[in-house]
């Protein structure tokens, strides 16, 4: 009957109800779910699987998680590979419910291999400042920017000397040049949340010289804030400059911030 159920996983009309099905045969369906996520191969469609995980999940079978995460090995075909982050990133939240130091390791080292949202908002449950370094990281790709930088908000104490940090140039991941444009912008903007000291500012100051035109702007506003007032003219006229190359949006935030600190 475990079994019967377990395949039914796999019924467009009847998956759904095999999950309740199978939680209520207690732990005795663990093997069985077991030998369904860890002994067949990933494929295209995701939520099979990804139903067998919320039943394991739903049954505390943490240690069967775990085991997956540490036989994870990439999809050659790239349909696989992203119909099997599905799955790892509802493993990944499914985990998130038992806070351990050996999860929290297991999920970063996954994270650190392929990072998937699921991945990255089970690793802010922790709200741990190892995190941060990767969450940096993925601030340069699209997928990820969005959930990393709303992580990074809930550990402004680690985030924020990190950013001074990696804006210095201090870190191992780049942020200068064209190609590390995304990560710095998301940086700065990210720091302007979070605010610096005005013995900092001189460090930001050389950003707004710089070729992306939100990174111009996500340092004036930080010098609006903290900069002594001799410096405010050269934030201006480097907000000016640049007008000239902004889109509409970016003209909007540069009125609004001229409206704001006008002398």
């Amino acid at each position: 009957a475990i079994q019967d159920a377990v395949s039914e996983l796999e019924s467009l009309a009847a998956g759904e109800r095999a999950v309740e099905r199978i939680v209520m045969f207690g732990r005795q369906a663990i093997p069985y779910l077991e030998r369904f996520l860890l002994d067949y191969p990933p494929r295209t469609i995701s939520i099979p699987r990804c139903r067998a995980v919320r039943a394991l999940g739903e049954l505390g079978a943490y240690r069967v998680l775990c085991k997956y995460f540490e036989r994870y090995e990439r999809p050659a075909d790239s349909t696989v590979l992203f119909a099997e982050d599905a799955v790892r990133s509802t493993a990944a939240q499914e985990l998130a419910h038992m806070h351990s130091e050996e999860v929290y390791c297991i999920l970063l080292d996954a994270a650190k291999r392929r990072a998937t949202s699921g991945l990255v908002r089970a690793l802010g449950e922790f709200r741990h400042p190892e995190s941060v370094p990767l969450l940096f990281e993925l601030l340069e790709y699209d997928l990820g920017r969005a959930d990393a930088m709303t992580e990074l908000r809930k550990v402004p104490d680690a985030a924020q000397p990190y950013v001074i940090l990696l804006l210095r140039g201090c870190t191992a991941i780049p942020i200068n040049g064209s190609s590390a444009s995304r990560r710095r912008r998301a940086a700065l903007q990210l720091l302007s949340e979070f605010g610096i000291s005005e013995r900092e500012w001189p460090e930001i100051q050389t950003y707004l010289q710089d070729e992306d035109l939100d990174c111009i702007i996500a340092a004036a506003q930080l010098g609006f804030s903290v900069s002594p007032q001799a410096d405010k003219a050269g934030i201006v006229e480097a907000l000016i400059e640049a007008s000239a190359r902004m889109n509409w949006a970016q003209e909007m935030k540069t009125i609004e911030l001229l409206d704001q600190h006008r002398a």
